[in-house]
């Protein structure tokens, strides 16, 4: 379970501590995962700016909903839409999150899809 200020997301019932760095294969490690340990990082660090909601379409269903946006400078920010999905750009990663399990990790820096499974 992850959790980002007040929102909230399940994921398939992943719960994995990461104590390695990016240098072990990501193959081994199930996509959901490595977006919440990247999520995680961005949650550890102070909030700076948060802005008010919008409407946006939803990554995962493809429907417009309403989304809270999180920003933090010099990291990134994290879009969390009402049904508990995610949409996050984290320095160097755009991560996608979705309730249902699936996820999308792409490194940004390097254009390179890490994994997705949606």
């Amino acid at each position: 379970m992850l959790q980002l200020g007040r929102k909230m997301a399940v994921f398939g019932g992943f719960c994995s501590v990461f104590a390695f760095g990016w240098s072990i294969a990501t193959a081994q490690t199930p996509c959901p995962a490595i977006a919440d340990y990247h999520l995680k990082i961005f949650d550890n660090e102070r909030m700076e700016i948060e802005d008010a909601t919008e409407n946006m379409e939803n990554p995962c269903t493809g429907v417009t909903e309403v989304v809270s946006i999180d920003f933090k400078p010099g990291l990134g920010f994290v879009q969390s839409f009402t049904n508990g999905d995610i949409y996050a750009e984290v320095d160097p990663f755009v991560l996608i999150q979705c309730v249902d399990g699936r996820a999308m990790v792409k490194n940004a820096e390097e254009n390179k899809l890490i994994c997705d499974t949606r």
